[in-house]
């Protein structure tokens, strides 16, 4: 090749290089991930910051709502469609969306790639990549047919809804909240479920000793076979089917599928090629305004690290519930602060309804409150939630509020009863964010009417408070 040749492909070289340098889109903001912290991120970035462009790539055209998973298997009638979440209010606003799986970060050159091979440039990058179920690769035959995970994705539990539905036999591994709702939708399908749970009693995590033994108890009168203290030794199979869990006692359970829900971690592999700070979890580590240690990069929902709001320390809570409001406060100061953050941690707030036991709790109990060193008092209240009690649609409601026995603010509560539980709990739970005090609570003026709450004379959130203020003021209490 003579000289001109080289020259010529030199230089054509050069200019393809800047065409597509040219050529390569750039966003104001580019978020990874389609679930409810994604979409309330670029929701709030597209309304207060109408001029910004934002590219939301995801890896599925359908989401779904977390919580709402367990239901496919009954009471949505087995139809995943019923549970979709999509990004629409997203996109009318403005919003962008490819359909795509990142396969890489150039923080340095502000640069994302997806697997097909297309490049964008950022000026904001937000991670909003979620969680995926803990697989317990120790356990000998996890990896079997007929092994299942609850993955927060919407085809793989639409096609999980559709094979369960054929067997008789099921085995559910892990006495959380996801675990527990699918053993009892499973159950009124007429399966005959087995919940495996390696703690005393279910939803020990979020509840007190107390309300976990309450829930357990209906878990097990909606037709679960609750096997507690219990902990999976082997699972067994044939022709790489499973067919039988062997317990660590011995015990063996027949069974034509088993559903490991054992919890969830961050999904931060991308993040952690990328060069981003991890904590020890494996979360992205943010700091109060969903910021990591990169410049213009920030993190949201399950992916991100969360502190405790009493304690301050690191804490695993994956909640949508959290994520929205991360994603609320991230959304309005991405472009540089402008509104405080008004709380000092993340506070995780639970409920279920369990065989129509609704029960809910936020904050500090005895348990967690033990664990975490933090001095509390307590005391609980029962009353009808209609006045008078005997109103079609009314039932019995308990308050329990914790409290610090030195100021008398409000440290945690839970509730269990009928359905206004959940409401209750995110009055209990304001008044935990905003340092509300027994003292306060107590003079607060709230409405009744007989269909729709307690007597205002028996109001449960009320004289619990009363019952705490009047523990404090006994001497030697």
């Amino acid at each position: 090749m003579n000289k001109s040749s080289l020259k010529f492909e030199k230089e054509l070289s050069n200019y393809s290089y800047f065409k597509l340098v040219f050529i390569m889109k750039t966003y104001d903001v580019i978020i990874i991930g389609g679930g409810p912290a994604a979409i309330v991120t670029g929701l709030t970035v597209k309304k207060f910051f109408k001029d910004k462009s934002v590219l939301m790539i995801k890896e599925e055209a359908d989401g779904l709502v977390p919580c709402g998973i367990p239901y496919i298997f009954h009471h949505l009638g087995n139809d995943a469609d019923k549970n979709k979440m999509g990004p629409k209010p997203f996109v009318d606003l403005g919003g962008e969306v490819i359909v795509k799986t990142v396969t890489k970060v150039d923080k340095s050159e502000k640069i994302v790639t997806i697997d097909s091979g297309e490049e964008f440039a950022y000026n904001k990058l937000v991670f909003a990549t979620g969680s995926v179920p803990v697989v317990p690769r120790s356990i000998p035959g996890y990896d079997l047919e007929n092994v299942f995970y609850i993955k927060k994705s919407f085809n793989y539990i639409k096609e999980l809804a559709g094979q369960v539905s054929g067997f008789k036999n099921i085995v559910i591994v892990g006495g959380g909240f996801i675990g527990a709702e699918v053993a009892e939708q499973l159950a009124a399908e007429n399966m005959n479920v087995t919940l495996v749970e390696s703690e005393a009693t279910c939803f020990s995590r979020a509840f007190s000793p107390e309300l976990s033994k309450l829930a357990t108890e209906a878990l097990s009168n909606s037709g679960v076979k609750v096997m507690t203290s219990s902990m999976v030794k082997e699972i067994v199979g044939e022709n790489k089917k499973v067919q039988e869990v062997v317990l660590s006692d011995g015990t063996k359970i027949t069974t034509d599928a088993v559903i490991l829900s054992i919890g969830y971690r961050a999904n931060t592999q991308l993040a952690k090629d990328a060069g981003l700070e991890l904590n020890r979890f494996g979360d992205i580590h943010v700091d109060n305004y969903g910021r990591t240690s990169a410049k213009n990069i920030c993190a949201v929902g399950d992916c991100a690290q969360t502190f405790g709001f009493l304690t301050g320390r690191s804490d695993m809570i994956k909640l949508a519930s959290t994520a929205t409001a991360e994603a609320r406060v991230l959304g309005h100061n991405i472009f540089g602060i402008r509104i405080k953050k008004c709380t000092s941690g993340t506070l995780g707030v639970f409920s279920t309804e369990i065989n129509g036991l609704s029960m809910a709790a936020a904050g500090a109990n005895d348990q967690s409150a033990g664990e975490a060193c933090v001095e509390i008092i307590s005391a609980k209240f029962t009353a009808p939630d209609r006045h008078p009690g005997g109103l079609p649609g009314g039932s019995n409601m308990t308050v329990k509020l914790y409290a610090s026995p030195v100021d008398g603010s409000i440290l945690g509560g839970e509730a269990w009863g009928g359905k206004s539980v959940g409401e209750v709990i995110n009055i209990i739970s304001m008044a935990i964010q905003k340092n509300i005090t027994v003292y306060e609570l107590v003079s607060f003026q709230f409405g009744t009417h007989p269909l729709l709450t307690p007597s205002p004379v028996v109001t449960p959130i009320i004289r619990a408070a009363d019952d705490i203020i009047y523990k404090m003021l006994q001497p030697n209490s």
